[in-house]
Order: C-alpha cells, then structure tokens, then sequence
C-alpha cells in the first residue's frame, strides 16, 4: 500500500448483541437481541487534520479538572491499599508462626495482602502448611502464591472425627476482612458473598484475626455499611425478602451483577438479600432493645434472621471468639475476631482488641 495515499475507513458495520440474562434465564435469546451501529473511527486524510484537531482541544479529549480529579482518585486508592497493607504486615507479624499447620485465608480484598506476606516466609517455612480458603477467590490467590489449598471438606477428613475429643477448631488462625467493625469487635461480611465459607471457616478456627482499613471502624454497624448480607436459598429469595421487611429492613433486594442485572449466585448456587436496617445498638447494650423501633443488638438481629426459612446464612459475625468457644469445650459458634487491624492513610495502624 502506498503510504502517501490516505487510509480508506470502513463503512460502518452492524453488530447483533444478545442479552446474557436471556440465555441463562432460559428466555428465547432473540427476543432480547438489540441491534446496535458500530462507531466509524474518525477518518483523518494526512498531517493538516491532525494539526487542525489538536490545536482545537490543546490540552486533549479531557479538561485539566478532570486529570486533576483522576490523579486525586488514583493518590486516594493508592493510599488506601497502602494502608490495607500495613495493617496485613503488622497483623501477620503479630499472629502468623512458623508451627501452624492449618490456616485460614478469607475473601476480602484486603486478605491479598496478607498473604503476600505469608509467601515471603519462604517454602522452608510455609511448605509444611496447608492453607484453608473461604471461597473461590481466595482458592485462587493461595494457589497463585505458591501455598498448598485444603479445602474444608478435605480437612475435616484429614483431621479425623472423634466423638469424645472436645476439639473443634484444627485450623490454627484464620486471616479475614470485614465490611464493618464495631467497638465490641463484632463485624458486618458478606459483601463479596463468601460469609457462609467465611463462617464457615472462623467456627473451626482458634483465632480470627481481623485485618482492613480505617475506613471500616465504626462505633456501631450498620454506620456507613447500611446492609446485612443475607444468603438464601433460590427458591425462597422473595419468602425471605419480605420476611425481611416484616422486621423492618427497608426495601431489602436480591443482590445482581454487571450491566445486565443477572442475581449473584454464591459458590453455594444460591441468592444474596442485602437487608438495610438502621444502626445497631452493641450488644452491651441490650437493655434498650426494641425492635418495633428498628433497635436491634447484633446478636439478636443474627438470631432474628438466621430463624427466617430459606435463610442459609447472616453476615453478622459476633458473639464469642475462638478462645472463648475453646474454653467452653463445646461445639458452639465462635465467629467475633479476637482482634483488628486497622490501616491508617499516614502509615500508621491501629488496633482493636
């Protein structure tokens, strides 16, 4: 092709583009088929349009408040993760020992960071572990940093089932984030839809150690967080949903993803209900209960919902912690973080518990 001639542009084209919910709702997949102009690329004949164009937008397609407020967006994340990180670092420092042999990794972002942290130890140190994982992300970032994955079923047919040992929780510490934390350490999860794993994984754990940044300390839950993440059973999403708002959630909905609005399906194949309520009292404070005013403690809330039909699992993690349910020698929840890390924009990180 001579390249002094100029390039030809194609003539625009017509794409057939189907709605994914068509085809896995089972509806007919044409009936929802838009039909939509591809975008002609702008035809530019030589060196004079180009000039001709620059010179009309000199500082280009964007203004320089919108590159100022990008940058500002992209130095706040960084500082975010930034911070998420040093809480990891310093909770691993604190928690993490060479002589575990089960640990727990959860679904939160944050967790990424932990275990970057682990897999620094070295394989001399982590090849004799096995590291337990609360859903299919987090099987994922164990596997892709070198560490050994057990999933629950496997450890508990490789721990072995005894009726009269009073041991229920082989997994030496358990690593998680939360959506919220309160003052008495309780937790709001749920929001990647991992809390029944993630549940799941902090009963049979000794210590669960909390790691996230500051934004998500709050005197109460349900402060900036305003949901409960309720998972449930496909069929009885709506049965549940307005069991919800009988309570006096408002406006509870089955949780969707992407563009095209499809339900979130768990790895367990079931719904998400993201309930709004108002601010819960601590559980210290369960003398000014009411729950026809909407005040509910997290432990009464959980127990409330957790009693619904169709309900598999709340995203409320309080109550007991590992070392409490140990010193109990029963089979009993014990969910609550024995302490959290929270990472601060300065670098610094605060603790609680």
């Amino acid at each position: 092709m001579n390249p002094s001639l100029p390039r030809i542009v194609a003539r625009p084209s017509i794409r057939q583009l189907t709605s994914p919910r068509a085809v896995f709702r089972g509806s007919p997949a044409y009936s929802t088929a838009l039909t939509l102009p591809a975008v002609p690329r702008p035809y530019i004949a030589g060196k004079r349009q180009l000039r001709d164009i620059r010179s009309a937008h000199p500082a280009g397609p964007f203004s320089t408040a919108t590159h100022k407020k990008e940058a500002s967006m992209a130095s706040n994340t960084d500082l975010i993760e930034s911070a998420k990180r040093a809480a990891c670092r310093q909770a691993v420092a604190d928690h993490f020992d060479s002589s575990f042999t089960y640990v727990g990794i959860g679904s939160g972002s944050t967790v990424a960071y932990v275990v970057e942290a682990i897999a620094e130890r070295g394989s001399e140190v982590t090849g004799k572990m096995k590291f337990v994982p609360t859903g299919s992300g987090s099987t994922a970032l164990i596997r892709n940093s070198g560490l050994s994955v057990l999933q629950v079923p496997d450890l508990l047919l490789e721990v072995g089932f005894h009726p009269e040992s009073a041991e229920h929780q082989p997994i030496d510490i358990y690593f998680d984030g939360a959506d919220e934390v309160d003052a008495e350490l309780n937790c709001i999860k749920g929001g990647g839809a991992c809390h029944f794993q993630e549940k799941l994984v902090s009963r049979l754990s000794k210590r669960f150690v909390c790691v996230a940044d500051s934004r998500k300390k709050v005197d109460r839950l349900l402060t900036a967080w305003t949901y409960v993440p309720v998972e449930v059973s496909p069929m009885g999403a709506e049965y549940v949903r307005r069991e919800l708002l009988r309570l006096g959630s408002t406006d509870p909905k089955i949780r969707t993803s992407g563009p095209t609005f499809i339900r979130t399906i768990t790895d367990n194949h079931n719904h998400i209900i993201d309930a709004p309520f108002p601010t819960l009292l601590l559980n210290g404070e369960a003398d000014r209960e009411d729950p026809a005013k909407g005040l509910w403690t997290p432990n009464s809330l959980l127990a409330r919902i957790k009693s619904i039909f169709g309900v598999l699992e709340v995203g409320i993690f309080s109550g007991l912690n590992g070392p409490q349910v140990a010193q109990m020698a029963a089979d009993v929840e014990g969910v609550k973080p024995v302490k959290a890390y929270f990472g601060k924009a300065d670098g610094k990180v605060e603790t609680l518990g």
